[in-house]
């Protein structure tokens, strides 16, 4: 899997919209990824739709040293978004984490590490950092294989840049770890001249690292974020969408082949404590697992993905139990037709049944 991280200390440079068009984009083109919504405002997490109820977990679920307030792995917090795209929310305590972790030297590699144990074959992993260079950003840093920052073409977008390739060869000198850094031109006006000298300022700084598929001004930009859905679904023909494509084509060009580990090899989760839940159906456009171990709510965290054409999964870790369980189909509830075990309920439906030793 390789890992996407999107910084800049500067707010307002389309780093979070940068972060959720590029891995739409990446979903759109066939290559199964993860969006890590690592900024405490979870303003990506807001983006792809995730309002109103805030999610039960998030991120800061699996990072934090609190151990009441742990999950274990990170696939109990992912949710899916669309085909080949699914996202790990965040969460306003993750502003709280930096104090969880003070003086302990493992904390820098804790996202770095969880990424590392995911058991769900992803090739590419997008990480929307908060605008600050802090714990969080140096988590993410650490994670990636390549940087990208978003510079907007305005009169202070090179302030504090160097702080962040400060930390980056920080990370090269006490980690020997070094992430390639690119920056990326964003709400570019090709026409004006002042565009054009920060293109070539930006060129100074980075030389020959700067990708040539700048981001333009566009209208359908801001609509998109405002009806909390990608480019690609909002409006795939528009100047943003196309530019967004563009920019992730040249950003895979530049990067070497994502290689997917073979299940048997990635999997670190006891296989007993693991179930995959799965339902077949080619008319269902939504389909939602309820039981015991949620509550029975039907929730964004709840909803399965289409991992194939007809096919709807989602993988949830389980504690040792007894569980009554059901899918929603469209609003239908309908029992598990590949689990023979049914009872019925106290309400005259049936239900089916599960048990994890």
């Amino acid at each position: 899997m390789h890992v996407i991280a999107i910084s800049n200390q500067k707010g307002g440079c389309g780093k979070t919209t940068s972060a959720i068009n590029i891995a739409a984009s990446l979903a759109s083109l066939g290559k199964r990824t993860l969006l890590v919504d690592m900024d405490p405002q979870a303003h990506a997490t807001y983006g792809l739709g995730v309002r109103g109820d805030e999610p039960r977990v998030s991120i800061y679920n699996v990072l934090t040293a609190q151990s009441e307030k742990k999950h274990k792995f990170l696939e109990s917090v992912i949710m899916p978004v669309d085909e080949n795209f699914d996202l790990a929310p965040s969460h306003v305590l993750l502003s709280t984490i930096e104090q969880e972790f003070l003086h302990k030297d493992e904390s820098v590699s804790q996202l770095h590490e969880v990424l590392g144990r995911l058991s769900f074959p992803y090739e590419y992993a997008v990480i929307d950092c908060p605008p600050s260079l802090g714990f969080l950003t140096f988590n993410a840093l650490r994670a990636a294989d390549t940087v990208l920052v978003p510079i907007e073409l305005g009169t202070f977008s090179l302030i504090g840049v160097g702080k962040l390739l400060s930390m980056v060869e920080l990370l090269r000198v006490k980690m020997r770890h070094t992430p390639k850094v690119y920056a990326m031109p964003t709400m570019v006006d090709t026409r004006t001249r002042f565009a054009r000298h920060m293109i070539e300022e930006i060129r100074a700084a980075f030389g020959e690292n700067v990708l040539s598929s700048a981001i333009r001004q566009s209208v359908s930009i801001r609509e998109s974020q405002a009806r909390g859905a990608a480019l690609v679904k909002y409006d795939p023909k528009s100047r943003g969408c196309v530019d967004y494509l563009i920019l992730t084509q040249e950003l895979l060009n530049k990067m070497p082949p994502a290689v997917v580990l073979p299940e048997p090899e990635r999997i670190t989760i006891p296989s007993d404590r693991l179930k995959d839940f799965m339902f077949k159906t080619r008319t269902a456009q939504e389909v939602y697992l309820v039981g015991d171990f949620n509550n029975w709510r039907a929730s964004p965290e709840s909803r399965l993905w289409q991992t194939e054409e007809g096919l709807w999964q989602k993988r949830v870790f389980l504690e040792p139990g007894r569980y009554r369980y059901k899918f929603i189909i469209d609003g239908q509830w309908v029992v598990d037709p590949s689990n023979e075990r049914i009872e019925q309920n106290p309400y005259g439906g049936l239900d089916s049944v599960l048990e994890i030793h």
